[in-house]
C-alpha cells in the first residue's frame, strides 16, 4: 500500500498539459475557472500564448503557507478563480495576450532545470555521472492513464520520469536527472532534436518503490539555435535514456522516446 500511495501522490503533478477553463455548470459553481501549467515571472504567471495572470497577495500567502514558493519556481501547475473585476471570457479570434487578476486555489512547483550541453556522447559519458537507470518516460497511473514527454511552448521539455528508490521522501533529493544536448553539427538532423537523460541515484542504494515526477527542462536557447541553423523548429524531439523495468540494472543501450511536433497547432511563446 505504501508503494501505491507514493505513486498516487507523485502523479498529481502529471495531470494536464495546458491551461483549461472549468466554468460553472448545472451541478453548481466550479472550484476553479482555470487549471494548468504556467511559468512564473516574478509577481505573475504567464502561459505559452503570453496571457498574464496576477494572483492576489492573499492567495499567494495562502499557497506559501502550504509550501509553494512563487519566487523560487519556474514552471508551476495552478488552479485559480478569476477575480470579478477582470474579463471572464476570451474570444477565440483575439490573439492579443490578456491580463487577468486571479485568486489561487492551488499551486505546485514542477521540478525545473536547464538542459546541459556536451560536444559528443563520449564527452557526456565521461563528464556526467550516470549511476542508475530510469524505469520509463511513459508511466501509467493506477487508473490506466499513460503520460508521455511533451513540450511547453517552444521553451520547456517536460518529462514524466519514473524511477526506483528507497521509500523515504528525503531520498528524492539524492536522485538527479540531467538532460544533455550533444552540440555536434555533423550528427544533427534538420528536423530532429536529440537529448540524453542521465540519472544519478546519489547515495540511494535501494529500489523499494516507484517514484514518478514531472521534470521540466528549459531548452529555449537550444531550440532557437536549432531554428537559426535549420530554418525552423524541429518536427521531432527524441529523448534517449537507459531504462530497466526493475530500476536496478544500468543497461548498455539507450531507449528512445519521441515527440512529434506540429507547430501549426502547437502553442508557442514569443
Amino acid at each position: 500500500m505504501k508503494q501505491l500511495k507514493f505513486l498516487m501522490v507523485a502523479f498529481t503533478l502529471l495531470m494536464g498539459v495546458s491551461l483549461t477553463s472549468c466554468l460553472s455548470d448545472d451541478a453548481g459553481e466550479s472550484m476553479y475557472d482555470g487549471i494548468g501549467y504556467v511559468r512564473t515571472k516574478g509577481n505573475y504567471f504567464a502561459d505559452p500564448d503570453g496571457n498574464m495572470y496576477y494572483p492576489t497577495p492573499a492567495s499567494v500567502t495562502e499557497m506559501e503557507a502550504q509550501g509553494f514558493n512563487m519566487l523560487g519556481t519556474d514552471l508551476a501547475y495552478i488552479a485559480f478563480k478569476k477575480v470579478e473585476d477582470t474579463p471572464t471570457t476570451k474570444t477565440v479570434d483575439n490573439i492579443t495576450p490578456q491580463t487577468y487578476r486571479i485568486k489561487l486555489v492551488s499551486a505546485a512547483a514542477v521540478d525545473s532545470y536547464y538542459a546541459e550541453t556536451a560536444t559528443s556522447v563520449e564527452d557526456m559519458e565521461s563528464s556526467v555521472l550516470e549511476s542508475a537507470p530510469i524505469v520509463t518516460l511513459e508511466p501509467t497511473d493506477n487508473y490506466g492513464q499513460t503520460y508521455k514527454p511533451w513540450m511547453y511552448g517552444t521553451e520547456m521539455l517536460v518529462l514524466p520520469v519514473s524511477w526506483k528508490m528507497e521509500n523515504k521522501e528525503e531520498m528524492l533529493k539524492q536522485h538527479t536527472m540531467k538532460l544533455v544536448y550533444i552540440n555536434d553539427d555533423e550528427n544533427e538532423s534538420g528536423t530532429e532534436l536529440v537529448f540524453y537523460l542521465i540519472h544519478d541515484k546519489g547515495t540511494d542504494t535501494k529500489t523499494d518503490v516507484f517514484a514518478v515526477r514531472n521534470k521540466a527542462y528549459d531548452i529555449e536557447n537550444i531550440m532557437e539555435s536549432f531554428k537559426a541553423k535549420n530554418g525552423s523548429y524541429p518536427t521531432t524531439i527524441t529523448i534517449k535514456a537507459k531504462t530497466d523495468v526493475d530500476g536496478a540494472t544500468l543497461p548498455e543501450n539507450y531507449t528512445d522516446y519521441s515527440i512529434s511536433l506540429n507547430w501549426s497547432t502547437q502553442s508557442k511563446s514569443n
